[in-house]
């Protein structure tokens, strides 16, 4: 087996988020697929920065993640003012159509994990007209609630009984990124931590224009849709402006006084 590419990195308030671009991490999805090396993906928003600042859990899932994807402009603008000037924003909602698309190409066999019962019907059906030729070999709504030892081991055992290479989790943040945490060793597949995509693939929910997304605006249109659920998690996006704003002040200080720090000491938080 050829050894997988070197991750490239920045850190931003002490998470390593990689330098990617969509095509980048769909080719390297597939390439940890072919190695059958058990691992998981997270898509990054400013949001779970912040709570991986709080939460030491958090910081360690974020860690031991094969990649870790900025997912909104504003983390990939801060990549890009700390120097990293081919950082793109690489979101849940417009990557997961292009691992489909290849996996139907590839024949690889899909799973779905998460979401309401009836968001999986309507996402299913949707699936089967836009990508006839996919195999999904899993699909399953869990409880709304904390499961039993025994329910997660079940769990476990008809994930891997269906042999799915590619396993899309969508249990929302902060849960998605701890289940993968404590799971993926066990798994014979790759997890991808997704959240509220499998909504988008049934429709229920529709991502903003282009222009919209490229604006960054896209946190203001979701909020829009809905306001009860996501109001709360909006407030840390100033949250988030202020610390970057204290780390790029650092920075500079650490420049005018001749001060070099490496990414390793940046992220010495997330080690267990």
């Amino acid at each position: 087996m050829s050894p997988l590419h070197e991750r490239k990195t920045g850190v931003v308030l002490d998470t390593a988020l990689d330098i990617t671009s969509h095509h980048e991490t769909c080719r390297r999805i597939f390439e940890l697929m072919e190695q059958r090396r058990p691992a998981y993906i997270c898509f990054a928003t400013a949001h779970m920065i912040i709570e991986a600042n709080r939460r030491l859990e958090v910081s360690r899932a974020y860690h031991d993640a094969a990649m870790v994807n900025p997912d909104g402009r504003p983390l990939a603008w801060a990549l890009q003012m700390l120097g990293y000037k081919d950082a793109h924003c690489v979101s849940g909602p417009n990557q997961v159509p292009l691992l489909l698309a290849e996996a139907e190409r590839r024949g690889t066999r899909v799973g779905f994990y998460g979401g309401r019962a009836e968001t999986l019907v309507r996402m299913q059906q949707i699936l089967a007209d836009t990508y006839p030729a996919l195999q999904v070999s899993y699909l399953y709504s869990p409880p709304f609630r904390e499961l039993s030892a025994t329910e997660d081991q079940e769990i476990l055992t008809s994930i891997q009984a269906s042999e799915v290479e590619l396993l899309f989790i969508g249990l929302g943040s902060v849960k998605q990124e701890l289940w993968m945490r404590r799971h993926f060793t066990t798994l014979s597949c790759v997890c991808l931590g997704v959240g509220a995509v499998f909504e988008f693939l049934s429709c229920e929910k529709v991502m903003p224009p282009s222009l919209v997304q490229d604006l960054g605006l896209t946190w203001l249109v979701r909020l829009c849709q809905e306001p009860r659920r996501l109001f709360r998690r909006n407030l840390y996006s100033p949250v988030f402006a202020l610390m970057f704003s204290l780390q790029l002040l650092t920075i500079a200080c650490w420049r005018i006084f001749g001060v070099s720090r490496s990414q390793g000491l940046l992220v010495r938080r997330n080690t267990p």
